[in-house]
């Protein structure tokens, strides 16, 4: 199931800032977006470790996004924490077309 976010990237560059993680809810979903310039990544909005929420968090200067709950670091590259405590973030694929930006629920 693909769920539209934006009609265009210009759109998603004009709405979000980046390295700013925001909340987005497609479907029956919590899922955590971040821009970084004209790419957007997404993920499952739950850390892995204890379930806080990661939009509440902040990416650092590694470009790891670190859980407000217990300083849990994930990359955004790879998805895994900094130490391996815990499973890796569980991505969602971003896909990008004439007709807008979407993420890919399937």
């Amino acid at each position: 199931m693909l769920c539209k976010l934006f009609d265009t990237k210009k759109d998603l560059e004009k709405m979000l800032q980046n390295n700013e993680p925001r909340l987005v809810i497609a479907g029956n979903r919590n899922i955590c977006i971040v821009r970084q310039n004209e790419r957007l990544i997404a993920f499952e909005n739950e850390c892995p470790h204890m379930k806080e929420g990661l939009n509440a968090g902040i990416v650092n200067y590694l470009n790891e996004i670190v859980c407000p709950l217990h300083t849990y670091k994930f990359n955004l590259k790879t998805g895994i924490e900094e130490r391996q405590r815990c499973s890796p973030l569980k991505f969602i694929k971003v896909e990008y077309s004439a007709d807008g930006v979407f993420l890919n629920l399937t």
